[in-house]
Parts: C-alpha cells; structure tokens; sequence
C-alpha cells in the first residue's frame, strides 16, 4: 500500500493575503514548492499559482486536510462557518495544526467548533509578499512549543514577528494588518497635492516612497523616540512646523484614532457575528 503525501504546508484561499504569503515563502526558501499544497475556490487562480509555484493543488477541502500538516486559513472571516464542518469532520487533533489568519476570529472560536486541536492565530499584512510583513502571533490553548515555533520560523520567512497575547489581536489587526492602507493614502495624498501644484506624477511619487522609505530606515536605525526624531526635522518657524501646526488645527490625531478605533472594533464585531450565523 503506497502511503499518501503529507504536505508541511496546506493554504486554503488563494486571494492577496494567501498568495502573498505562497510567494513569499517560496521566495524565501524557508519551504520548498513540493512541501506546499494549495486550495481555492477559484479553479483558474488555483491553476494559475500552480503553474507558477509548481505547488500541489486540491480540487477541494477535504483533500487538503487530509493532507496537510499546517492548514494555513487565508479565507475571508465570513467564509470561515462555510468550511468548518469540513474541518469538524476531518481534522485529526493529532496531527494537523490550523494557522488562521481570519481577523476577529479567535483560537477559541476554532476550538469550540472543531475540538481540542491546535490552533495559532496571526495576523500578517500584504508586504509578506516582499519580504517585508509584519506578523503577529498568538497561541491558542492545544499548540505546543513546536507548533509556535514553526509558525514563528514560516512568518519570519516573511518579514518580522511579534508574539502577543490574544487579546491584543485585534489591536495588531486595526495597526499593523491594516496598516500599510494608511500609509499608502498618505502617501497618494502627497503625490497628489505635488501633482495639483504643478509637478509629474512620476517624479512626485519616487519622491514621496523614497522619503516614506529614508523615514522608516531613520526611525528602525535612531536610538531617539519618535517625538524627539519629529523635533529633529522641525526647525521653528520653518516650512515643517507650519505643517505640523496645520495638522494640529485639522485635528488629525482625533481622525487618526478615530479611524484606528473603528477599525479595531470592527475586528471585535466579526466574531460576534459570524458566531451567530
């Protein structure tokens, strides 16, 4: 009898965030194409990653499960109580592990439905694809050591981790999972105020990634607080203090944590929700 292929990794749900993910680890090397599986909905993105990837794909749920060790949930939060009884009538809590990046939904959530399986939530964002994610990591009550371990090394592959307690997910979602959003309209804000003031497109935005990029090596490199590195750029009377000024009289801290507020507590809303369905 010729024994099945277990695949290290299993990745349901090939949209941005799983196949940003796929890329990125892949590209990284941490694991090889044969070691991954993948499964989607969408026939044609399933065949498209597979030509690319030369990774194994499942025409459906089942399959992947029972072949894959690491069962990577890059679905829609939504999508989640659609496919959990697949889970409920397949998964072996002995030898499958789910990493689930679905926000607002805790490790309890799976635990409840599915049983005393491991669980390890995380929450990624879109540079994983370049190598530049930001993943937070918490364990849910059955994961063991080796299961934080591995999933510590596979987001590292990525970019960089931080282990949190669960009950900061949602915190880590509203930052740093939404969060390249935010600097991303900011930055098409400026782009396009220097366009409106008469400059090229092209030239305004290499301007404005390249200062976006100069700020973040100055803020990972400075040993000073952010407070003191905004001090640092703002001469008084100058060109940057007027503009800081001008964001203090718009208000712009009460939008920002407004914005960040509503994000967080719809991460909060989600599992109400979808446990209600």
């Amino acid at each position: 009898m010729i024994k099945e292929k277990i695949y290290i990794l299993g990745i349901i749900g090939l949209g941005n965030m799983g196949s940003a993910l796929l890329s990125g680890v892949i590209n990284s090397g941490f694991l090889k194409s044969e070691e991954i599986a993948v499964c989607d909905a969408d026939s044609e993105k399933v065949r498209k990653f597979e030509n690319i990837f030369k990774v194994k794909s499942f025409k459906n749920l089942k399959e992947i499960v029972l072949s894959s060790k690491y069962i990577l949930l890059a679905v829609k939060p939504q999508s989640v109580q659609d496919i959990l009884p697949v889970f409920q009538e397949n998964c072996n809590i002995e030898k499958n592990v789910i990493l689930s990046i679905a926000a607002g939904l805790s490790t309890n959530f799976f635990e409840k439905t599915i049983g005393d399986i491991p669980v390890i939530r995380i929450m990624p964002n879109a540079p994983a694809l370049y190598n530049k994610g930001m993943s937070a990591i918490s364990s849910g009550n059955f994961a063991q050591k080796k299961h934080m371990d591995f999933t510590e090394q596979l987001m590292r592959s990525v970019g960089t981790t931080v282990l949190l307690d669960e009950k900061h997910q949602n915190i880590a979602t509203a930052l740093s999972g939404s969060g390249p959003a935010y600097f991303f309209l900011f930055c098409k804000l400026m782009v396009d105020f220097a366009v409106e003031k008469g400059l090229d497109k092209e030239t305004a935005k290499k301007m404005v990634i390249n200062t976006m990029l100069g700020a973040g090596k100055v803020l990972i490199k400075s040993e000073k607080t952010i407070d003191e590195l905004i001090r640092a750029v703002t001469s008084p009377g100058g060109t940057t203090e007027k503009a800081l000024n001008k964001f203090k009289e718009s208000n712009l801290n009460k939008v920002f944590f407004e914005a960040l507020s509503a994000a967080l507590n719809r991460s909060v809303e989600l599992e109400s929700v979808i446990s209600k369905k």
